[in-house]
């Protein structure tokens, strides 16, 4: 069973769910350095300051240092999606299990 590339196939995803849902998210955040405030004014003093309504963050250059600093984080969700999807491989690795185990009780 060891040496069988299903046995892999299947185990490996679930392993990597239950070690992501162990974890909390803020640990794989803080492997990203956040830039610095002065480095996103300076980024963003180009940008259009005159409408405050401009954006759901006010003025554009207000959303182009969210932007800038991250505001959009994808990395947290995106770990949540793979490990949702990993849990998906649990059923076959039971029946992948069931299935082979007469073959080993030798």
């Amino acid at each position: 069973m060891l040496k069988s590339f299903w046995f892999y196939f299947f185990s490996i995803p679930v392993l990597f769910s239950l070690i992501t849902f162990s974890l909390p998210i803020n640990f794989f955040e803080d492997f990203i350095n956040t830039p610095l405030f002065s480095d996103a004014v300076e980024y963003c003093e180009d940008v259009v300051n005159n409408d405050p309504y401009i954006t759901e963050y006010g003025t554009m250059q207000d959303q182009c240092v969210a932007n800038f600093m991250g505001e959009p984080k994808i990395l947290g969700p995106l770990i949540f999606l793979l490990s949702l999807i990993g849990l998906l491989f649990v059923i076959p690795l039971i029946v992948y299990l069931i299935v082979s185990m007469p073959n080993y009780k030798k």
